[in-house]
């Protein structure tokens, strides 16, 4: 007996989901400060992987330091963010992923056709700097 139709369809995403998902925890973004006092590298997540500073940096006030590490740190997950867009891609792409989504958003007792979003309620933060 062969498998059902739609069961070999959920296979093969599932296939592509695991190979999409490999693929982007080895992405990493990278970025430098003006002058290059700063040097960063990142994972999707925003954890920061590799840095590098001058030696110059450690003459610099505390405030212009912190400024400067975060405004890289920032450019450098934008840097693996628009990297993860495109590997992304394989499964946003796939018709199959769109219609999977909407199944489930669809059904009642699923826990993403019952969340509920209030105008009072505050919105999640898009940026790990809006979390702190």
């Amino acid at each position: 007996m062969s498998p059902r139709p739609d069961a070999v369809a959920i296979e093969e995403l599932t296939a592509k989901a695991a190979r999409v998902q490999l693929a982007l925890q080895s992405v990493r973004g990278h970025a430098s400060s003006e002058g290059a006092d700063v040097r960063i590298e990142v994972g999707i997540d925003g954890r920061i992987t590799d840095i590098a500073l001058s030696q110059h940096f450690s003459k610099l006030p505390q405030d212009a330091a912190e400024g400067l590490i975060a405004r890289t740190h920032a450019a450098a997950l934008d840097d693996a963010t628009r990297a993860a867009q495109s590997i992304r891609r394989e499964l946003l792409d796939d018709p199959r992923v769109g219609r999977l989504v909407d199944t489930v958003v669809a059904e009642p007792d699923s826990p993403a056709g019952s969340v509920v979003v209030r105008d009072e309620e505050p919105l999640q933060p898009t940026s790990i700097y809006e979390r702190w």
